[in-house]
């Protein structure tokens, strides 16, 4: 993995496309007109709590990430991505993911002309794969108020990642696209539309930056 990307030239790479994106993120809250200010401080205050972690694995640089975010009481989505941060956390530090793992996962679906991976890579691979998806899975329980069982990762949520999955390759656009917009919908972000339209931001932003 290239020495350049970390989590702190991560998050400033989704903080960039959210500065450009804040006036129309204002304009598509009907209700606040406030929601690309909110994406806005909740990334800039991402990349300061990475800086200050650089030295940290994946797993405590998120967690911490997660705490500062939810010292900003007054932004909602602030709150909904503390949550999620903290989630993904949790999965990483269990199952001991570090961004060098991550990001060669994230190239791997996204450049799928890359060389077959090793069987050891392939087991792997399944780990980071279940990570994702049973934070995602905890994720959406937690935003609907439901405590999940077994992790949230069911027959029932994985058919709706598949679905998703099927409906985002039926609207076209490239890997970084469908797989973010299954994310997104996947996610508790898909349930508001100012919230899913900078999802996506988010999403292809962490996905371009790693891929």
């Amino acid at each position: 993995m290239p020495s350049s990307i970390d989590l702190t030239s991560i998050f400033q790479a989704v903080d960039a496309v959210l500065l450009q994106e804040r006036d129309s993120l204002n304009q598509a809250d009907e209700a606040n007109h406030n929601h690309g200010d909110h994406m806005v401080e909740i990334f800039q205050l991402a990349v300061r709590a990475a800086s200050e972690k650089q030295d940290s694995d994946l797993a405590d640089a998120m967690q911490y990430a997660s705490d500062q975010l939810r010292l900003l009481p007054e932004n909602g989505s602030a709150q909904v991505y503390a949550r999620g941060l903290t989630l993904l956390a949790e999965q990483f530090h269990s199952r001991q993911i570090t961004l060098e793992e991550l990001v060669p996962y994230v190239q791997a679906y996204l450049h799928p002309e890359l060389p077959v991976e090793t069987e050891r890579d392939k087991a792997r691979s399944a780990e980071i794969l279940k990570a994702l998806l049973s934070a995602l899975a905890d994720w959406e329980q937690a935003e609907a108020g439901k405590t999940a069982a077994n992790g949230g990762l069911d027959m029932g949520y994985l058919f709706g990642v598949g679905m998703a999955y099927l409906q985002a390759k039926q609207q076209g656009g490239g890997r970084t696209q469908i797989l973010a917009e299954t994310v997104v919908s996947a996610s508790p972000l898909g349930r508001i539309p100012y919230r899913h339209r900078s999802g996506m931001l988010v999403i292809s932003s962490l996905l371009q930056t790693m891929g």
